[in-house]
């Protein structure tokens, strides 16, 4: 048994990686406090229910590990389609990793849940939507700079960012179905015919 300082950390991450890797609905308390080796007892003196640690463990996940992710993906220190061309190879690598750690593709856990709960468990829904939603303003962010410097030809960036952002889910929705990063790495064509440039490749995997 961890100390109690400890027990807490664990049982966020136990949660985190088990909904990413089977679902929300196929977890048990049993199965997360074994996973975590915290005691059920102590589980329920730190949360009220499942539904209450998926909660904080996404929050923990936002403020430790999201945020600083989409801060490194969209740090001012690039041109903004340099910054959009690192988006794509993120998430390709991302694909490719958890293939490597967990023996097949995971896809986007948010989105994965933000599915899974929506209309089930509302709290849940709403803590991924507002992740995947700072994403997606981070995308038209991003797209209004290229387009204010010159570098694309948009009139609505926000609609194009929830374009780019459905093609993006969608395409780690189908390297989780099929157990292909690649369907992540052929995005860049769509990607430069929505934006109507020539969007650069990316480099498929040596290993």
């Amino acid at each position: 048994m961890p100390p109690v300082s400890q027990a807490r950390m664990k049982l966020l991450e136990a949660m985190l990686e088990a909904m990413w890797e089977r679902s929300y609905a196929a977890i048990s308390v049993d199965a997360i406090c074994e996973r975590a080796g915290v005691r059920k007892g102590s589980f329920y003196h730190f949360f009220p229910s499942k539904c209450a640690l998926a909660v904080a463990a996404l929050e923990h996940k936002w403020q430790t590990e999201a945020s600083t992710c989409l801060d490194e993906m969209f740090g001012s220190g690039l041109p903004p389609l340099e910054r959009l061309s690192r988006v794509v190879d993120h998430w390709y690598e991302k694909a490719r990793a958890s293939q490597l750690e967990h023996g097949r593709v995971l896809g986007c856990p948010y989105f994965s849940i933000a599915c899974e709960t929506a209309g089930v468990e509302p709290e849940l829904a709403a803590m991924a939507r507002k992740i995947l939603d700072g994403f997606q303003d981070r995308l038209e962010r991003t797209l209004a700079e290229a387009r204010d410097r010159g570098d694309l030809v948009l009139d609505d960036p926000a609609a194009t960012a929830a374009c780019l952002f459905s093609l993006l889910e969608g395409a780690s929705t189908q390297a989780r179905i099929h157990d292909d990063p690649e369907r992540v790495r052929h995005l860049a064509p769509a990607i430069g015919g929505l934006l109507g440039i020539d969007f650069p490749p990316v480099t498929p995997a040596t290993a």
